[in-house]
């Protein structure tokens, strides 16, 4: 896996012994729970709401994993970003009624994103990302939390590549006017063990 921590061993083989083996679906919850988390906390304006939507997300993966139609780590981690997409959903549409007052607390102590600039004042970066669209929002998350590249964020969102290419672009100008051009220098060059993006 080019992109976050590398899982031990073959990572395609773990998806496919985690079906029936406890150990190995550990190891892949060990593996994409702080990244899965980070990208509904990116998407949800509650720590709680996201950590509700996070458990929801890896309860339906263990439900169908069993059944999971892909053999490689790459299908799994779309799979189970687009799993988590719609406990996103879900969570949101529990939440309507309510107004949601407390801004996620994204900090240097989330595993997903030690590699962000951590002097950005993440509550007024998340609250920024509430002024884009959903579409956009789950983009930018996906980009940027859950750690995925063009391609990967066309196949959970049905979109074109060029398209989410485009859309991120329009996104991060808007954030860029919105907090300044300093909040999304970090965020247009991601650091650490990246996949490479054309």
């Amino acid at each position: 896996m080019a992109n976050g921590p590398a899982i031990s061993a073959s990572a395609d083989d773990l998806v496919i012994r985690a079906r029936g083996c406890r150990e190995a679906f550990a190891a892949l919850f060990d593996e994409y729970y702080p990244r899965i988390l980070s990208y509904c906390c990116a998407r949800l304006s509650s720590r709680a709401a996201a950590e509700d939507a996070t458990g929801e997300a890896f309860l339906q993966i263990a439900r169908h994993l069993p059944r999971f139609p892909g053999s490689t780590e790459g299908d799994f981690r779309r799979w189970a970003f687009r799993i988590a997409g719609n406990a996103v959903n879900q969570q949101r549409r529990h939440d309507s009624t309510r107004r949601e007052t407390e801004l996620v607390d994204v900090t240097a102590s989330d595993a997903a994103i030690d590699d962000v600039d951590r002097r950005l004042d993440w509550p007024q970066v998340c609250a920024a990302m509430r002024l884009l669209d959903e579409r956009n929002q789950a983009i930018v998350a996906l980009r940027f939390f859950g750690q995925l590249d063009h391609e990967e964020i066309a196949d959970v969102l049905e979109l074109t590549p060029g398209a989410v290419r485009t859309a991120l672009s329009r996104a991060l100008s808007q954030l860029r006017t919105e907090l300044g051009s300093d909040v999304t220098a970090a965020a247009s060059a991601p650091r650490g063990p990246n996949r490479s993006s054309p």
